[in-house]
């Protein structure tokens, strides 16, 4: 006895807010490689749709460009990865990891930035009251994440938390402004050069000998 063929069930159909994340989450990537010369054929092979459904959620692909650019300019991007840091880890650890968390977030941007400047994209056109806003979000709510992170440490500390996790977070953007100027192409160059200044952010430049002299 042959049974009744089931009935294939259609995936629920996506909102159009869940169906804009989806587009931007695929075009990210292509733009950081491709820049402005991406197409929105690409993008819609990437993100599993048809090439229309790009424009029942976004006017024009210079529209979906700048949306790119917004997402990837968020405060929320990048700070749950430094908030997920597990408490129970050695300092050194957590310093490593949240720097290295907070280093790929800046190379992702300086990428994509790059990308979008090189193919004629006026970068500048971003720089309004939001995009400064946005940008002084992210650095307070990372320096608060970095100084939640260090806090367990507390008793050990020679200035406040908040202080150190400042001065902590400016020697990460040290570290990749570095890189950049070295030109360094070598990820595992990059991860040793951060991982020496979080040594020498924790226990100083001078040997103990010296330190006791």
């Amino acid at each position: 006895m042959t049974g009744t063929p089931a009935t294939r069930r259609r995936a629920p159909a996506m909102s159009p807010e869940e169906r804009r994340a989806t587009i931007i989450e695929a075009a990210l990537p292509l733009l950081a490689e491709h820049g402005t010369q991406v197409t929105t054929s690409q993008v819609a092979t990437a993100a599993s749709i048809a090439e229309g459904t790009v424009f029942r959620v976004f006017r024009d692909k210079q529209d979906l460009i700048d949306q790119c650019v917004r997402q990837a300019l968020r405060p929320e991007e990048g700070l749950a990865a430094v908030s997920a840091v597990p408490r129970d880890l050695p300092l050194e650890v957590r310093l490593r990891v949240a720097a290295h968390r907070i280093a790929d977030r800046v190379s992702r941007i300086g990428a994509l930035m790059h990308a979008l400047s090189a193919t004629g994209y006026r970068v500048e056109r971003m720089h309004d009251e939001r995009w400064h806003a946005d940008r002084q979000q992210w650095i307070q709510d990372t320096t608060e994440a970095l100084a939640e992170l260090i806090g367990p440490e507390a008793d050990r500390l020679r200035l406040p938390a908040e202080r150190v996790a400042q001065v902590f977070l400016g020697v990460v953007f040290s570290s990749q402004f570095a890189g950049q100027m070295r030109g360094c192409q070598d990820n595992a160059d990059d991860a040793h050069a951060m991982n020496e200044l979080i040594d020498v952010f924790l226990r100083g430049v001078l040997t103990e000998e010296t330190g006791k002299a």
